[in-house]
């Protein structure tokens, strides 16, 4: 037995289990962890929401269990603390964090759309310095300054002081030059594949850089080839589906008739969408749009859309709208974490001036998804592109984890509404 003075700590374990996993959950959920990509106020708004909710379900969990009852000033010692600390930390990040970080310096090895991979780069890393590339033949004039011949990158990263060579789908690489880069890779240089760096520094596949090769070889994009999976998957999805039709019922009866009292038609709106192998089938949805939005044939959702009434503006920002196609999931239609469904005339409209479109297709459409979660609502097919880019990543990295991270962010998303049209 403990002496007396260290009962706490047996006392409280569990209790200091169950307050680091619920505030853990909520700013995870609530994305409070992209530290130094923020905007500043969506930042407080993130970091107090994420507190208040963690200390009510610890609280809430706390009461259920009478030894392990806090007193209320701790809680709101323990919100105060948080958030301030939280806070605290961001303002330091900012002001100091360079300062104990090295800039990475990039050189681009090839020229194929080397102005478009300075692009990405500069999303997905924008502490990098890129001093410019090496290659010959023609090169976008946004690649940045020629460094010198293709034959010679691991002398000219030792020239300019680069810290790493990222090799574009054209880098000319025999075998004396790749025994060169792979000396250099073993004393501290880094030489990545765009492909494999972008897909883990931004979460997705940048389409412009992948080829059929890559595709065929790059491990993933197996689900239909792992029938466990596929069945998993399917089980997740009747479970998930018939447990929120239930709950969601009475939420479902009230949207319903404020739908119809504000303005005449029918409650649920059915279009034909794209699903698995380009199949087609009917979505069911809240009809949050005049009965006559599409009497001049299908356009994309745009901002402040004024074919959108009141009530659809707003289920549509909380994403009610979604909600009976909890039936479409039931039905094998559709997944509850997919890409999303397109209308075969954007879909065809599209496969036309975005490489690997189709791909989407190997997989069933879902309610929510890795694009919907990380990319605002898209209207053009710019923001198409970039979509695909996160469903790619999606279809490649499918798995159990995957699809429980999106479920988790789709709450987020939902607490905190982003593109939603």
């Amino acid at each position: 037995m403990l002496p007396a003075e260290y009962n706490v700590l047996v006392d409280y374990t569990g209790a200091s289990t169950f307050t680091t996993f619920f505030f853990l959950l909520f700013f995870y959920v609530l994305d409070c962890y992209n530290v130094g990509h923020e905007d500043v106020r969506d930042s407080i708004a993130r970091v107090s929401v994420a507190s208040v909710l963690g200390i009510i379900f610890t609280g809430f969990t706390f009461y259920s269990f009478e030894h392990w009852r806090f007193e209320r000033t701790t809680f709101v010692v323990l919100l105060l603390l948080v958030v301030g600390m939280t806070l605290l930390w961001r303002m330091v990040y900012h002001r100091f964090g360079q300062r104990f970080t090295t800039r990475p310096r990039v050189v681009l090895v090839g020229v194929d759309r080397a102005g478009r991979v300075r692009k990405l780069l500069n999303e997905g890393m924008p502490e990098a310095e890129i001093l410019g590339y090496v290659g010959e033949g023609d090169v976008d004039p946004d690649a940045g300054p020629c460094l010198g011949a293709p034959y010679e990158p691991v002398e000219i990263a030792r020239r300019y002081g680069a810290t790493m060579l990222v090799m574009l789908p054209d880098a000319p690489v025999d075998e004396d030059i790749a025994r060169d880069l792979l000396d250099a890779k073993l004393r501290g240089l880094m030489v990545v594949d765009i492909r494999t760096l972008y897909e883990h520094v931004a979460k997705r596949i940048p389409v412009d850089q992948i080829r059929d090769e890559w595709l065929l070889t790059e491990d993933g994009f197996n689900l239909n080839t792992q029938g466990s999976v596929r069945r998993l998957k399917r089980a997740f999805d009747v479970i998930v589906s018939l447990s929120l039709l239930i709950t969601t019922a009475p939420i479902m009866l009230v949207a319903a008739i404020a739908i119809r009292m504000e303005s005449p038609g029918p409650v649920i709106y059915r279009q034909k969408r794209v699903g698995i192998n380009e199949q087609e089938f009917m979505v069911l949805k809240f009809r949050s749009m005049r009965t006559d939005a599409e009497k001049d044939g299908a356009v994309w959702a745009t901002k402040g859309d004024s074919r959108v009434t009141r009530v659809g503006r707003f289920i549509r920002k909380v994403r009610i709208d979604e909600l009976p196609q909890l039936w479409n999931v039931l039905r094998g239609d559709m997944s509850m974490i997919g890409p999303r469904p397109e209308r075969m005339e954007f879909v065809r409209q599209l496969e036309k001036v975005i490489p690997y479109f189709y791909v989407r297709h190997s997989v069933k459409p879902g309610i929510t998804g890795w694009a919907q979660v990380c990319y605002p609502y898209g209207a053009s097919v710019e923001d198409a592109r970039y979509k695909l880019e996160y469903d790619l990543y999606y279809i490649k990295n499918m798995s159990p984890l995957l699809d429980i991270q999106i479920v988790l962010k789709t709450v987020g998303v939902i607490l905190f509404p982003k593109g939603a049209r």
